[in-house]
């Protein structure tokens, strides 16, 4: 279990960990309540600061005190089950916690959230994951204070946040006050609100990635396909296998799980996860009958209207494997910024809804974003892949074994650089036009508003 009384890592180990960490290799860590997990993990950089791991102290460096498991403020997501009272095996049952999702939007506005992604960690198959399982004592996510500390493990030096980027709660639990009289075994407990999912993108200062949970009980069977103990309780002895609605449970907990392993690769991983994906789109037989062969011939001849069309189509074919944030952000780091990193970075504050904000870059309450560009991300991302399929299509028409052995040896970006200068090029003439006729239907809505006056 790794509580505290074992033996932490030792420097050695620790310099390890951190230069793989540093290059490039993602981590996940969880634990529980109090200090399970803290001799593995507490001393890890980056994971330290990210979650709880210290009880009944606080940590060497001044980390804070991890929840206990007991008492009334103890972090205890159990929903109401079946039975009339809270007990430890609700946790095996087939009803979830329902957590709250960190939104992200290239608007800043508040008011326009509901158009917002998840966390690519909370990007599944069915939309929005927004359920884990429950559990009587959980840990918690947190984000430090200083991002500024530096470490050194057997005479390696590690800045624990170099470039300022820094971890955040992409999903947070809700624990709901009840009497003592409803939970005989533990007692009274407090309403609270709690970190359940912390994430930090290195990638985007050059290390790798980091995620941690706040229990291991959301991935445990016990909490998953039910409590081999209660073979007599035809829920509990098989958990979300007993219902309809605890199976869709299980399968958005699932895919939060396939996501820590895409979500955590290296980038490298991500872009070949990008183009071998659109490769299988473009011969997918949605998309391949749906080409037209007369535009195979080059990119001047396509139009936007095309591109969006079979943008659209090979989307909801990478659906089927890849998550609608996946493929978003991937057309825009892997897909465009492949072919042409500066004009990526230039327009991620419009296409990204992950980047890393300024600090003191606050929320412009009431402001109505750029009717145009609140659909911009999806509008390019259609565009991209649809300009993407046409390169594969024009440069392999007929699915033979050269086609595939030529594969490992493809310069992708510089065989699509042409279909997705047109792309881009169609899309910012259809946004300037777009953006005029808003001005000009803006400008004949003042002029009448005045005129009635």
């Amino acid at each position: 279990m790794a509580r505290s009384t074992r033996a932490p890592l030792t420097e050695p180990e620790l310099r390890a960990v951190a230069q793989f960490m540093d290059g490039g290799g993602g981590v996940f860590a969880t634990g529980d309540h109090e200090d399970l997990g803290a001799s593995m993990c507490g001393g890890v950089p980056r994971v330290r600061s990210m979650r709880k791991w210290h009880w009944p102290r606080p940590g060497p460096n001044g980390e804070p005190v991890a929840p206990s498991i007991g008492g009334p403020d103890r972090l205890d997501t159990l929903s109401a089950g079946h039975d009339p009272l809270f007990q430890l095996n609700d946790q095996s049952d087939d009803i979830p916690q329902t957590i709250t999702p960190r939104m992200y939007a290239t608007s800043s506005s508040p008011k326009w959230a509901h158009q917002a992604y998840p966390h690519p960690l909370l990007c599944g198959p069915r939309g929005v994951i927004r359920v884990l399982p429950d559990h009587p004592h959980e840990g918690e996510c947190y984000v430090p204070d200083d991002l500024a500390k530096t470490f050194t493990y057997d005479g390696y030096d590690v800045t624990e946040y170099p470039g300022g980027v820094a971890p955040e709660i992409v999903a947070w639990s809700t624990v709901a006050a009840r009497p003592a009289d409803q939970d005989p075994r533990k007692g009274r407990l407090n309403a609270t609100t709690f970190g359940a999912i912390g994430a930090y993108d290195g990638h985007l200062a050059g290390v790798g990635r980091v995620a941690v949970d706040a229990t291991w009980h959301h991935f445990f069977n016990v909490n998953l396909v039910g409590d081999p103990l209660a073979p007599e309780d035809p829920i509990k002895s098989v958990g979300f296998a007993a219902s309809e609605s605890g199976r869709a449970a299980l399968a958005d907990i699932r895919s939060y799980y396939r996501n820590l392993a895409v979500w955590l690769a290296r980038p490298v991983s991500q872009r070949t996860m990008w183009w071998q994906a659109v490769w299988a789109a473009r011969w997918h037989h949605r998309v391949s009958m749906d080409l037209r062969p007369a535009l195979f011939g080059g990119p001047d001849d396509l139009d936007l209207v095309e591109l969006l069309r079979v943008g659209a189509e090979a989307r909801e074919v990478l659906a089927t494997t890849v998550t609608r944030a996946d493929a978003l952000q991937w057309a825009g780091r892997h897909g465009i910024g492949s072919v042409d990193p500066e004009l990526w970075e230039s327009l991620r504050p419009q296409l990204d809804p992950w980047r890393q904000r300024a600090a003191g870059d606050p929320e412009q309450t009431g402001h109505l974003p750029n009717l145009t560009t609140s659909l911009l991300p999806e509008t390019v991302l259609d565009a991209v892949v649809g300009a993407v399929v046409y390169a594969l299509a024009a440069r392999f028409p007929d699915p033979t074994q050269e086609a595939r052995d030529q594969l490992a040896e493809l310069d992708w970006p510089a065989e699509v650089r042409p279909h997705l200068d047109r792309a881009l090029d169609l899309v910012a003439e259809q946004l300037l036009g777009t953006d005029g006729q808003l001005r000009a239907l803006g400008d004949a809505l003042v002029t009448a508003r005045r005129g009635e006056r």
